[in-house]
């Protein structure tokens, strides 16, 4: 399944990262593991930014 990594924005399979986080019960996959970090420092930050490009 390809994804797009909420902070860098790259796609990419979701098959091919140990990279993975579950907030609010959705599963954000993660390009990198700098990425996940970014993404657990300040996930509203993130969220916020995939649920503007879903609208």
């Amino acid at each position: 399944m390809k994804v797009v990594c909420p902070v860098c924005n790259r796609l990419f399979e979701a098959e091919c990262t140990p990279y993975k986080v579950t907030y609010n019960e959705i599963v954000y996959y993660f390009d990198t593991e700098i990425c996940q970090l970014a993404f657990m420092k300040e996930p509203e930050r993130f969220v916020f930014n995939c649920q503007k490009k879903n609208e």
